[in-house]
């Protein structure tokens, strides 16, 4: 059975680079679908670190993109274990 958590999304800051934006304590990340436009956006690393360690795959996004959405790919750093990027399926 899957769960479905919220995840607060953000505007991607464009003005920070992705190193200073994960130094900041965002990810980057990004969603796609069918019929639409990828989106650049932002969710807070602690908080999708916490969802994906308890098993969730699915999302209900809300802020910026409001939605459902599925995590496709998270690159993690293979030193640090710390999430690098995410990309989201929207469904």
């Amino acid at each position: 059975m899957t769960q479905q958590n919220d995840l607060k999304v953000t505007e991607r800051d464009t003005t920070l680079n992705p190193r200073q934006l994960r130094a900041a304590g965002y990810i980057p990340v990004t969603l796609y679908g069918k019929n639409q436009q990828s989106v650049q956006i932002q969710a807070k690393t602690h908080e999708l670190t916490q969802l994906i360690m308890h098993g969730s795959q699915n999302f209900a996004l809300s802020g910026f993109v409001s939605g459902k959405a599925k995590l496709r790919q998270l690159q993690v750093d293979p030193v640090s274990q710390q999430p690098i990027s995410a990309q989201l399926l929207s469904v």
